[in-house]
């Protein structure tokens, strides 16, 4: 048996704190990942660092922070995160426990899909993401993942379908205006047919092709640690998912979150207004969807979440499983955690990459040996952290980069063995960043002082806009984060405080 501990990495797309252990939603069903918050340390307040895919990932895989790189998300999609002046010269920790003596494995959506680095998988690599299978109109031209239409259509789109089970198999008539000539069944992402005779009778979808593979990784004779990566795809969309996840959440009794209209009347314009890259969707796409059938339809999204998180539950425990019954139980440490949260129409808004609690509020969940058993622990913490504290427990050096740039998270093993954080002499603050949409060339590194931030303490959030606008809500008397305290001139201590620390990070690593 090796001296040094084995590691499972399980990171989720788009899992909000819809959680059992999380007093998220609460109907939600994860049996699997809260067995695995009673056998370790789940922090209540773990937050990303961008609330958006492909900044986030970048920033933990690297241990880079965004106000280090520049790169906060603007254009992520075809500005890959290698491209980033920072970034591209920085080793990931997988590039790096590789280099320590560590085999190292990987499947299923790590990095921000398509800006993959395939060569840190330097054991074996299980699969790329899919999100499919998809519904598929039969044309070939256009987009690879395919075309839905006819009877699975929704208000959202192609790439925001509401829910279609894998029941529900796609019959899509031909086109003659766009000259597609339909197709019946479901396709992968790559345009292979994906095969569906029945329930018990079908191809595999890709989060169980990934939990198969990761198992079998398990089962296997390793004479040197291994750090194992396992990339869930759901719940991100599209929210399709096997009936009998669907059926664990009867639509009519579907508790919605609590909407009230008026909290936008306090929040701070510049956002609101759409001034970053992405999050004028969160409020269009609740829009569409509330004009589409009001609280009917946004039960239908909020069941298709609910149950792709279900589904991505019954993977993780297959994983889990699969490692308790090797002969790894003992030596290994899982770390489970999602890129960022997502709003379920909380503020009319349904979307990520909001400056609010639900879409920066993540899963982070330690277990393992010297890590306590059935502790929560109330100090803000994030993935920043992932790194340097992936090290400590390994008991490798935390400088990975040549060029003598340190990683910009702490080290959380403290907290993992006394998660009351009674000895805890680290940051008890949690910082985000959203992007701006201000324009940049490619691989242009942003200025940290154009963007948006959102400090996590345990009691309070604060929001700070390029323009000067904030938001302060204090989470113990009010977690909706309805009533805006930054206007009230007796919090002004506090909000210069958080407006230092703020500086400070980003003054010390501006790039640009």
């Amino acid at each position: 048996m090796n001296e040094k501990p084995n590691f499972v990495y399980l990171m989720c797309d788009d899992l909000n704190d819809a959680l059992g252990g999380m007093g998220g939603h609460p109907q939600a069903q994860t049996p699997h990942i809260d067995q695995l918050m009673a056998n370790g340390v789940q922090f209540t307040n773990g937050q990303t660092n961008v609330p958006i895919c492909g900044p986030s990932r970048a920033s933990c895989l690297t241990g880079l922070a965004p106000w280090r790189t520049g790169y906060f998300g603007y254009n992520f999609t075809r500005d890959p995160w290698y491209n980033n002046p920072v970034l591209k010269g920085a080793k990931t920790f997988m590039e790096h426990f590789g280099d320590h003596g560590y085999r190292v494995f990987g499947t299923g959506k790590i990095f921000h899909n398509g800006q993959e680095r395939q060569e840190v998988w330097k054991d074996g690599h299980g699969y790329k993401v899919d999100w499919g299978p998809w519904s598929w109109d039969g044309l070939k031209e256009g987009r690879g993942w395919g075309a839905h239409s006819g009877h699975h259509a929704t208000p959202l789109g192609d790439a925001e379908m509401l829910h279609i089970s894998l029941d529900e198999v796609p019959d899509i008539p031909p086109n003659p205006e766009t000259g597609a000539p339909g197709y019946k069944g479901w396709r992968n992402g790559d345009n292979t047919p994906f095969r569906y005779e029945s329930r018990y009778d079908r191809d595999l979808m890709h989060d169980e092709k990934n939990a198969e593979w990761a198992s079998e990784i398990l089962s296997q004779q390793h004479d040197d640690p291994f750090l194992l990566c396992v990339g869930i795809g759901r719940p991100h969309s599209p929210l399709i998912a096997p009936q009998e996840f669907i059926d664990l959440y009867p639509l009519n009794e579907l508790v919605l979150p609590e909407i009230h209209g008026e909290d936008l009347e306090h929040c701070c314009e510049f956002f609101r207004d759409g001034h970053t890259g992405t999050a004028r969707w969160g409020f269009e796409k609740f829009r569409l969807v509330w004009e589409a059938g009001g609280e009917t339809e946004l039960r239908k999204f909020l069941q298709a979440y609910l149950a792709s998180v279900s589904y991505a539950d019954a993977q993780i425990g297959k994983i889990l499983k699969a490692l308790s019954t090797s002969q790894y139980a003992e030596n290994t440490v899982v770390f489970l955690s999602s890129d960022n949260g997502y709003h379920m129409g909380e503020k009319e808004y349904l979307f990520k990459n909001s400056l609010w609690e639900e879409s920066n509020r993540i899963p982070f969940v330690w277990a393992g040996p010297g890590i306590a058993h059935e502790q929560e622990c109330q100090v803000p913490a994030g993935l920043l952290d992932v790194f340097p504290t992936f090290c400590d427990l390994a008991g490798i050096p935390s400088d990975p980069n040549e060029d003598g740039r340190d990683l910009d998270g702490t080290s959380l093993r403290e907290l993992l063995k006394t998660p009351d954080g009674t000895t805890w002499k680290g940051p008890r603050f949690a910082l985000s960043a959203v992007a701006s949409d201000t324009p940049l060339d490619a691989a242009q590194p942003a200025d940290p002082a154009d963007q948006l931030y959102s400090l996590r303490s345990e009691q309070y959030r604060y929001i700070r806009c390029p323009n000067g606008e904030r938001e302060l809500y204090d989470h113990h008397a009010d977690p909706q984060e309805r009533r805006n305290l930054a206007p009230h001139s007796e919090m002004e201590p506090l909000i210069k405080e958080f407006d230092d620390w703020i500086d400070q990070k980003i003054q010390a690593n501006c790039p640009v």
